[in-house]
């Protein structure tokens, strides 16, 4: 019996060395965890941070769009055979409001180069999407020659008839 009570001593000492493992495991895994959780938080709110600042550069990129008078102009005729006629109405699309200014300023340069340029065209030219698009890109590069570098943005056809 006295070997009975000495082997039940031994069970209980063992029992609670078994039970202090596995607090210590668990401590270690509750620690692992919470700092997963803050190193991904922390990774959350710098992403979260940039995206505001993209969204920020999104507003300051504001763009003004400036309607144009439309332009009449005969086409290039080669030949003399027939006469055909452009209306174009556009607008061209700006950053800044300094960007208005300029223009406002020098309109009549602008309408002299765009119309320059349009009555040299023929029907070929512009007949097609790729002319339309070459059209678009060259009295883009005009307008920038004169208001410098980057100050039209773009131009948008309002109205493009040829008769």
């Amino acid at each position: 019996m006295a070997e009975d009570k000495d082997e039940v001593k031994e069970n209980q000492e063992e029992k609670p060395k078994k039970s202090k493992l596995k607090l210590i495991i668990i401590g270690v895994i509750v620690l692992l965890l919470g700092a997963g959780g803050f190193f991904g938080y922390s990774k959350y709110k710098k992403a979260n941070e940039k995206g505001n600042e993209k969204d920020t550069e999104k507003e300051e990129q504001v763009s003004i769009i400036i309607p144009l008078k439309s332009f009449v102009v005969n086409l290039f005729d080669k030949k003399g055979i027939g006469k055909r006629y452009l209306k174009i109405s556009m607008e061209i699309e700006v950053g800044k409001e300094e960007d208005e200014l300029k223009i406002d300023n020098n309109i009549p340069q602008l309408r002299d180069t765009v119309l320059i340029l349009l009555s040299s065209q023929t029907l070929k030219d512009i007949n097609t999407m790729e002319g339309k698009l070459e059209l678009k890109h060259a009295i883009l590069l005009r307008m920038n020659q004169i208001l410098g570098n980057k100050t039209v943005r773009r131009i948008f056809f309002t109205e493009f008839v040829v008769q």
